[in-house]
């Protein structure tokens, strides 16, 4: 199991509480850049999250994490 799959269980588990109102997640979007050239975006809860999941994207395309920058909001 990797760590983003981890993550989505804890926080899904955090949000489970008994006659609790969930509360609205926003998510946002940030742009990764890898060594080969290629760039993603991808949806995150905060920085931190955008950071492990990028890394976990350049380890699986065999290259190096060069930046990862939220996008502009419209």
């Amino acid at each position: 199991m990797n760590a983003r799959t981890q993550q989505l269980q804890s926080l899904n588990q955090e949000q489970q509480g008994e006659g609790e109102p969930r509360p609205q997640l926003k998510y946002q979007e940030f742009q990764v850049k890898l060594s080969s050239g290629e760039i993603f975006y991808l949806l995150a809860l905060n920085s931190m999250n955008a950071a492990y999941s990028a890394l976990e994207l350049s380890k699986d395309r065999n290259c190096k994490l060069l930046d990862v920058k939220l996008t502009d909001e419209w």
